[in-house]
């Protein structure tokens, strides 16, 4: 069961969210992702302010960067994820060109996480697919 969990793709987790907030926001997503999240005072005396649509982007950030450290196992499941990982990219594609709420900067960073998951994981399985095959010496 282990192994199935780890084969979802983390980005579907932001991804999920910003459904979420677009959707039950209808017309006034913007609004909705510039609403105060999470503030403090810095000890400069500066208020620092996080909204809705920043917090699901380091969201996004973070989850990227455990999918990289993912990325680096070549089992079966690695490749399973790496596929599922292309199909919610092109997914997320989709809503973004044909769905208004999904047309934001925010939900384009995060597609854009989506696009460098799946091109890591490709890279790294090619490069460690290469190494473990030998090639014979044609020249011999």
């Amino acid at each position: 069961m282990n192994q199935v969990l780890r084969a979802i793709p983390l980005l579907l987790i932001p991804t999920l969210l910003y459904a979420a907030v677009a959707l039950a926001s209808g017309a006034d997503t913007r609004a909705s992702l510039d609403q105060n999240f999470i503030s403090f005072a810095l000890p400069s005396g500066a208020l620092f302010e996080i909204t809705r649509g920043h917090a699901l982007t380091l969201l996004a950030a973070l989850m990227l960067f455990i999918e990289i450290c993912k990325s680096t196992s070549t089992s079966r499941w690695a490749l399973f994820e790496n596929g599922l990982a292309f199909l919610i990219f092109t997914g997320a594609l989709v809503f973004f060109l044909l769905n208004a709420a999904f047309g934001t900067i925010e939900f384009a960073l995060i597609m854009v996480m989506m696009a460098i998951d799946f091109v890591s994981g490709f890279i790294v399985m090619t490069v460690s697919a290469r190494r473990d095959v030998s090639f014979a010496d044609s020249h011999a």
